[in-house]
C-alpha cells in the first residue's frame, strides 16, 4: 500500500490531536491558537480540527494510490472528473443542515410560546445555551452519545448534551448529512496541487465543526464556507473579480445574521421566561423589575444596565438543577 507526502501530513496531523487529546500541558497553548477560528472554550474543538482535517488527508491519499481502490475513483471520476459536482452537493449539505438548525431553535421556542429570537438554556441536569445566532442543537445529539459512553470526553470539556431532550427527533438529521457532507466532501478533492488539498481539507473540517457546533451564524462556519465559496468559485485563469461572488455570498450570510440580531434586540429591558423552575432561586443581586407566573412559566423581568454575557453567566448555576430552563432576550448593542 503506497501512501503519498499528502497522507503522511494527514497522519501527522492525528497524531498531534491524539497527543493533544491525552495530555494536558499542550491545552491553553492550543486554545489560544485555534480560537480566531473555532471559537471554542477547550481544546476539544482543536482536537476535531487535526483529526478530521488528517483523516480528509490520508483518505484521499489511499483513494488516489492503492489498488484495491480503484473501484471507487472509477466511480467517482466518471461522476465528476474534476470534482466540482461533489464540492457542490458538499455545500447545499452543509448549508441545508445549517438552516435545519435554525429551523428546530424555532420548533422549541414555538413549542413553548416564546419568542423565536431569543437564548435557550436547558439547565436539567446541567446548562447548556443556545440560539439561532449560535445554536448547540446538534451538539447536543454528540454529546449525548459521549455522555451514555463515558470517559470518552474529558470532564472539562462541555458536551451539551443536556439540550438533548428539547431536540429530538430532528436534531438527529446532523447523522446523516454530516456522513454525506463528509463524503461528497472527500470525494471533490480529486487529484489537485498538494498545496490545494490540505486548503481544502482545511476549510472543510472548519466548515463541518461550525455546522454541528455553532451553526449558520457562527465564527467556524462563516470562516470555513467563506473559504470553500473561494476554493468553489475562483478557478483559472485567475481573476481578481472571481472573488466578487464568494466574498458577495458569504457577506449576505452575515447580514442576514446582523439582521436577525437587531429584529431580536431588547434594549429596553431583559426578558426572562423560566420553565418549570421547582427549587427558589435568589435574584436579589439583580435588578429586577417585575416576575409574573404564567401557569408553568415565571417572567421576570430585569433592566440591562449588566451585559448580557456577565448576566448569562450568573444565571446559569443560579438555575442549574432548579428548573428545566430558561428563555431570555438579547440585547445586542451590550456586546461593544
Amino acid at each position: 500500500m503506497k501512501i503519498d507526502k499528502i497522507g503522511i501530513s494527514g497522519v501527522m496531523l492525528i497524531l498531534m490531536g491524539l497527543v493533544i487529546y491525552v495530555t494536558s500541558p499542550l491545552d491553553q497553548l492550543v486554545m489560544m491558537i485555534t480560537w480566531p477560528l473555532l471559537s471554542g472554550s477547550s481544546e476539544g474543538k482543536a482536537v476535531l480540527l487535526m483529526i478530521a482535517m488528517g483523516s480528509f488527508l490520508i483518505l484521499n491519499s489511499l483513494v488516489n494510490n492503492c489498488g484495491f481502490l480503484a473501484p471507487i475513483k472509477e466511480k467517482v471520476t466518471s461522476y465528476s472528473p474534476d470534482g466540482r459536482k461533489f464540492f457542490k452537493w458538499t455545500l447545499l449539505i452543509i448549508i441545508l443542515t445549517c438552516l435545519m438548525g435554525i429551523l428546530i431553535e424555532f420548533y422549541i421556542r414555538l413549542k413553548y410560546g416564546v419568542s423565536p429570537l431569543t437564548i435557550f438554556v436547558s439547565t436539567n441536569p446541567t446548562s447548556t445555551s443556545t440560539s439561532p445566532m449560535h445554536t448547540h442543537v446538534f451538539k447536543s445529539v454528540f454529546g449525548h452519545l459521549a455522555d451514555n459512553m463515558g470517559g470518552l470526553v474529558p470532564e472539562h470539556v462541555h458536551t451539551g448534551g443536556s439540550l438533548y431532550p428539547e431536540v429530538i427527533p430532528w436534531a438527529y438529521f446532523i447523522l446523516i448529512t454530516l456522513p454525506l457532507a463528509y463524503i461528497t466532501g472527500l470525494f471533490s478533492f480529486d487529484e489537485r496541487r498538494d498545496i490545494y488539498r490540505i486548503f481544502l481539507a482545511f476549510a472543510l473540517t472548519i466548515a463541518l465543526i461550525g455546522m454541528v457546533d455553532g451553526g449558520l451564524y457562527s465564527q467556524p462556519l462563516i470562516i470555513g464556507l467563506g473559504l470553500l465559496f473561494i476554493l468553489y468559485f475562483v478557478k483559472k485563469p485567475f481573476q481578481f473579480r472571481q472573488y466578487i461572488l464568494p466574498l458577495g455570498l458569504i457577506f449576505l450570510i452575515a447580514l442576514s445574521g446582523l439582521g436577525l440580531e437587531l429584529a431580536g434586540n431588547n434594549s429596553s429591558y431583559r426578558e426572562i421566561k423560566v420553565i418549570n423552575q421547582f427549587e427558589p432561586v435568589d435574584l436579589s443581586d439583580y435588578h429586577v423589575l417585575s416576575t409574573e407566573k404564567q401557569g408553568n412559566i415565571t417572567v421576570i423581568k430585569m433592566d440591562t444596565s449588566v451585559s448580557d454575557k456577565k448576566t448569562l453567566e450568573s444565571l446559569l448555576p443560579a438555575y442549574q438543577g432548579r428548573a428545566d430552563g430558561f428563555f431570555m432576550t438579547w440585547n445586542f448593542f451590550s456586546y461593544f
